[in-house]
């Protein structure tokens, strides 16, 4: 099955010399066209995939990659094994050389094994890369990550930073959805997934509806779009995206920021403490706690009680503040 959602908003003409404010704090995503058209390694991936891979090989820091690898039978869905106590893939340490040789070799292949190599530092492993390739977006000093692999399957999930997106090579298929989505994708553990961020449990390609039947709610509000080399995704955080490689050669180049100082912490380790403080409480007691949390953390109202009364919870909070409340909380934590 094939999802085809509604189109994402379009954008042409933005180039690395151009893009604003106005895109980079947009809500919705939006798609660049064109926007890394003039790159080198753009460019490059016009003549050959091979062409591609040698290119990033050539600016390679001779450190050793991760490199995946999918049996045929997984169709390029990266997922859990049967049992749910591991993965369907394996991973090892290989050379650049080594991972490009056993991607090309599955390039005419009617059976092909997934082959990958998940997000890298491209800062620490293709130096070159970054330098020859500027998005534009030094001000925000973005984490910078390369992502190769043939025709896989990254399940839906959704990240805590936005990202700019760069296709470099081949074409990829991103089905999108909005955060309130979460109910209707079917999350699986908080704890173990694939790429460390919990994934939607639906199979997008064979969607089960008698399992996951609130997924057809979820479909009327994806979103879908195919970029080809050389066009961008401006991905806001925390919007679910499934993402589907469609050549047998794709190279991702993804910029990710946050909004909020690195000070304040991953949003995440908050959830964790909630499940471990809130889930053994009654009804009762966790419908108490919604109203404190609704209070003192999701509160938007102009009508606020007087700021001596909140504490560390008056106004945006400073690094030192927020080395106080790590430190109370660790405290906490220990008893």
């Amino acid at each position: 099955m094939a999802i085809t959602g509604k189109p994402v908003k379009e954008l042409e003409g933005i180039t690395p010399a151009s893009i604003n404010e106005n895109i980079l704090s947009s809500p919705i995503p939006l798609v660049l066209r064109g926007y890394a058209e003039d790159w080198p390694a753009v460019k490059v991936s016009g003549q050959s995939s091979a062409a591609a891979l040698s290119y990033i090989e050539e600016r390679y820091a001779r450190v050793p990659v991760t490199t995946c690898l999918l049996p045929a039978k997984e169709r390029g869905r990266i997922f859990y094994n049967e049992a749910m106590n591991g993965f369907n893939f394996s991973a090892n340490l290989e050379s650049f050389h080594t991972f490009s040789k056993m991607l090309l070799n599955e390039e005419d292949s009617s059976n092909p094994r997934g082959v990958y190599m998940p997000s890298t530092d491209a800062d620490k492993w293709f130096p070159g890369v970054v330098s020859e390739n500027n998005a534009g977006l030094d001000e925000l000093d973005p984490i910078k990550l390369i992502w190769i692999g043939n025709k896989t399957q990254v399940a839906a999930h959704y990240d805590f930073t936005s990202n700019l997106a760069c296709c470099l090579c081949g074409r990829r298929k991103f089905t999108l959805f909005p955060p309130e989505q979460i109910n209707n994708l079917y999350p699986g553990p908080l704890e173990f997934a694939p790429g460390g961020q919990e994934i939607s449990l639906v199979d997008f390609q064979q969607p089960d509806f008698r399992r996951f039947p609130r997924f057809k709610v979820a479909i009327e509000s994806a979103q879908t779009v195919i970029l080809s080399p050389g066009d961008a995704l401006f991905l806001p955080g925390m919007w679910w995206h499934h993402v589907e490689g469609l050549d047998a050669v794709n190279v991702l180049y993804t910029h990710w920021w946050r909004e909020s100082p690195a000070y304040y912490g991953r949003p995440s380790n908050a959830l964790l403490h909630a499940v471990l403080g809130l889930s053994g409480l009654s009804s009762s007691q966790r419908k108490a706690w919604r109203s404190i949390f609704d209070y003192y953390v999701f509160n938007d109202e102009e009508s606020e009680p007087p700021a001596s009364a909140l504490g560390f919870f008056k106004g945006a909070i400073n690094e030192e503040q927020a080395r106080q409340l790590k430190q109370l909380l660790t405290d906490r934590l220990k008893k």
